[in-house]
């Protein structure tokens, strides 16, 4: 079976997006999903999408306004489209070259058609897989790993906050790092994913500090710019700068890495006692 592939949900109606969301857990994919079309563009630096399932008629920001921009930034992502009103939009959608097969038409009550359209795009097969299965239920249930997450960037910190919470981590989301620093000394942490450029105390001191308060905590620095940079940055305060990860990451990897560190914390699967 081939990798999970990370599916992008973008709907407002928020009834729906939980309603794909518990379905795609426990297929071969990692879904996330925001009700916020402004921050697509924005998803897509911080996390590798393999397809977006993108409502048409939202507030704020409509389908097709997003369309455009992922256009006019030459974003490749599949695009699959989900409208309760496809043959009232069938012309304009046309025009974006999206056919039939394209769209997923609400209500949702038929998951075999989303599937099959999503294998057409990924050239894949969607099926029964890790998540939410006996197999990540036994990882899982006595998960008593405490997460700590810094990012400047609040929405992508509730979509990572919401996939770890999905497998039971304890995640605290902080977009300051000098916030973030108080709660980690106060509180027992495991395992942190610190962004490297953040107001309040930036990641590399942060990390510094972090570690003095708790030299046992597992941390995954993360940064969208300026590698080098960072590298350099976490090398001046003694922390091991190939651990960085790098903007867009692979969340199937870097769930991964966080599995590892918290058995390795002794709160997660062979490593609880």
């Amino acid at each position: 079976m081939g990798k999970p592939s990370t599916i992008l949900i973008v709907d407002d109606d928020k009834a729906v997006i939980e309603q794909l969301l518990n379905h795609f857990r426990r297929r071969n994919a990692e879904p996330i999903a925001t009700a916020n079309p402004t921050i697509v563009e924005q998803t897509l630096e911080a996390f590798q999408v393999h397809l977006i399932l993108l409502d048409l008629r939202m507030e704020g920001l409509d389908g097709y306004e997003v369309l455009k921009k992922l256009r006019n930034k030459n974003i490749t992502t599949p695009v699959l489209i989900i409208t309760a009103y496809y043959k009232d939009e069938k012309k304009r959608l046309d025009e974006f070259g999206i056919k039939a097969d394209d769209v997923i038409e609400k209500p949702i009550r038929d998951f075999k058609k989303i599937e099959a359209a999503i294998n057409r795009k990924l050239n894949k097969v969607i099926a029964p897989d890790e998540v939410g299965s006996d197999y990540e239920d036994e990882i899982y249930y006595d998960n008593r790993t405490k997460i700590v997450l810094v990012d400047d960037e609040s929405e992508m910190n509730e979509i990572l906050k919401e996939t770890l919470e999905a497998r039971r981590y304890d995640v605290k989301a902080f977009t300051k790092g000098n916030e973030a620093l108080e709660y980690i000394r106060a509180n027992e942490c495991h395992v942190a994913i610190i962004d490297m450029k953040i107001p309040g105390l930036e990641g590399h001191k942060l990390i510094k500090e972090a570690l003095t308060a708790k030299p046992s905590l597992k941390i995954i620095p993360i940064s969208g710019a300026y590698v080098n940079e960072m590298k350099e940055l976490l090398a001046s305060v003694g922390f091991d700068s190939e651990k960085l990860v790098r903007k867009p990451f692979n969340l199937e990897t870097l769930i991964e890495q966080i599995k590892v560190l918290a058995t390795e914390a002794g709160t997660l699967g062979a490593g609880k006692s």
